[in-house]
């Protein structure tokens, strides 16, 4: 008798420690997991952009919830002119220009070096040779943020006047010219000097009946 009970309390010691060593696995595995997901699978929290307003009628122009308060108004008033049966050419110039300065000298906002602001604003043939040349130059240091902790100092623009607009003949190609293309001057503010670029001459063509932007220099 006294053996059976001796039997009866080695397994149910047994049977207590396998279910100690299962619940511990069971631990290990979560705690891996855990910390796996952590440092290899961390949630990204910079998503795509998402359109919050459009400017259709073969335009083609959208803006999206990460650009600037500065660049929305200026959006804004860019569509107010576009839907007029009258366009004042010269204002969708000017607008145009400076939402595109805007757009582009802005960085604080950009997700990595490759999210160059701007880019719908630029005549299409030219998007792809504009976008690499912005990623070796001033975007080139942009440092990722692609889990919204960059640390970076980086600029805003909050201001872009508009000195002096004239047109006249621009040359694209041998076959492309544009007697009555836009010059349009500015200078650019930002919320903080950090040393960037602070005035622009852009040059914008007809292209049926968008204005597109097809150079731009440090004046």
């Amino acid at each position: 008798m006294a053996a059976t009970t001796r039997t009866k309390k080695r397994k149910l010691k047994k049977k207590r420690i396998i279910i100690a060593l299962i619940i511990l696995v069971a631990f290990i595995c979560a705690s891996s997991f855990g910390i796996y997901k952590l440092l290899f699978n961390k949630k990204e929290t910079k998503t795509v952009a998402t359109v919050t307003d459009k400017i259709a009628n073969g335009y083609d122009y959208t803006i999206t919830d990460e650009a600037t308060k500065y660049s929305k108004q200026l959006f804004g008033k860019l569509k107010k002119e576009l839907s007029k049966d009258s366009v004042d050419e010269e204002k969708y110039a000017t607008l145009e220009t400076q939402i595109f300065i805007s757009e582009f000298f802005t960085l604080s906002n950009k997700v990595n070096r490759s999210d160059v602001g701007g880019i719908q604003f630029v005549y299409k043939d030219y998007q792809e040779s504009f976008t690499k040349l912005a990623m070796e130059g001033m975007y080139h240091y942009v440092e990722n943020n692609i889990y919204g902790d960059r640390k970076q100092e980086l600029p805003e623009v909050v201001n872009v006047d508009v000195i002096n607009t004239e047109q006249k003949e621009y040359i694209l190609s041998d076959d492309v010219t544009d007697e009555k293309a836009y010059y349009v001057d500015v200078t650019i503010n930002y919320a903080k000097d950090l040393g960037y670029q602070q005035s622009a001459t852009v040059v914008l063509i007809h292209n049926g009946k968008r204005l597109d932007i097809v150079k731009m220099t440090e004046k």
